[in-house]
């Protein structure tokens, strides 16, 4: 039975099967369900582990009944899978630092591009082909954000021009090799005369986010490591907090561990080659002004590695 022996070999075919698929289209949900449930309890038994649960993280409708007719017990997986993948092979960290120097390429094209007219839409085109033309497989998320768009942070770019003496953010969220996602973010100032204030507001946001950098170092516990964390106004915090402070990527946007100020720290230790995203946006509540930074970070024994580590920030606010 073709259909059969699909479900049963799946793990040689292809590490991205979908089991729905042993049926394809047009065949009786009945059939599929049966060869679903008799693959995997033929599965199990072989690997010595039927009568133990099953875990799953997505199920239709009739393969969720068929399974539990079956007398099979189902869990659900995504803690155990987030555990798993949370540390990187040295494979997976050489593909990171790929993605790093893809990231390095897309920013210092958006960088490059910025000029009073262009609009959020046109910037986010010159991403878009810079991170191709890089070596990115896909782009699961990009947000372009200028002048009042940084502040309330808006989800998607627009037809708004930029315009002098303005920020205007970018993070992209773009899939390297091997389906491995980054999520890194910047922000740059267009013009030759920023105020104060803003000259400020940037400098507080990149000290904040080296200083969040080096707090995730491997041993330390989660709560240690935001002791380290450096210490934000109040009239930041707000919006600041609405963000994990870090977060892992991998095959998705976030996973374990997801490190937020709001939420008691999770109860475990820091482990050496966890990639997470530290990130950090300061606006205040009801300013159009914002300055969001985000970088990938290794965790180390000792201070993290940063991946794309020559992915520009504004060095006019940043250089002593």
């Amino acid at each position: 039975d073709e259909g059969y022996a699909k479900l049963h070999y799946a793990n040689i075919r292809s590490p991205l099967y979908d089991p729905a698929s042993a049926w394809g289209p047009g065949t009786a949900p009945e059939r599929g369900t049966d060869l679903l449930v008799r693959g995997l309890t033929e599965l199990m038994e072989e690997h010595g582990v039927a009568g133990q649960p099953l875990g799953v993280e997505k199920l239709d409708l009739p393969a969720f009944e068929a399974l539990k007719d079956a007398g099979i017990q189902l869990t659900y997986a995504q803690p155990a899978v987030e555990y798993a993948r949370a540390i990187k092979t040295q494979d997976e960290i050489a593909m990171y630092r790929q993605i790093g120097e893809q990231y390095e390429h897309a920013a210092r094209a958006f960088r490059d591009a910025l000029r009073p007219g262009i609009t959020e839409n046109e910037l986010a085109a010159v991403v878009v082909a810079a991170w191709y033309e890089a070596g990115g497989e896909d782009i699961a998320q990009l947000n372009v954000c200028a002048g009042e768009n940084m502040n309330p942070w808006r989800r998607w770019p627009t037809q708004r021009a930029v315009r002098e003496g303005e920020f205007v953010g970018l993070d992209l969220h773009g899939f390297g090799a091997g389906g491995l996602r980054g999520d890194a973010s910047r922000t740059f100032f267009v013009g030759e005369h920023p105020t104060d204030e803003q000259r400020d507001l940037y400098k507080m946001a990149y000290d904040y986010l080296q200083g969040a950098i080096d707090a995730f170092r491997a041993g330390r516990t989660y709560a240690e490591a935001l002791e380290f964390v450096p210490p934000v106004p109040a009239k930041y915090q707000t919006q600041l907090f609405n963000l994990q402070v870090a977060h892992a990527i991998g095959m998705s946007h976030s996973g374990f561990p997801e490190v937020e100020m709001h939420k008691p720290p999770i109860e475990d230790t820091l482990k050496e080659n966890q990639v997470l995203s530290i990130e950090c946006y300061f606006g205040e509540v009801g300013s159009t002004m914002a300055v969001k930074l985000e970088d990938g970070i290794v965790v180390r024994d000792g201070p993290p590695e940063v991946l794309g580590p020559d992915m520009p920030f504004d060095e006019r606010f940043v250089t002593p």
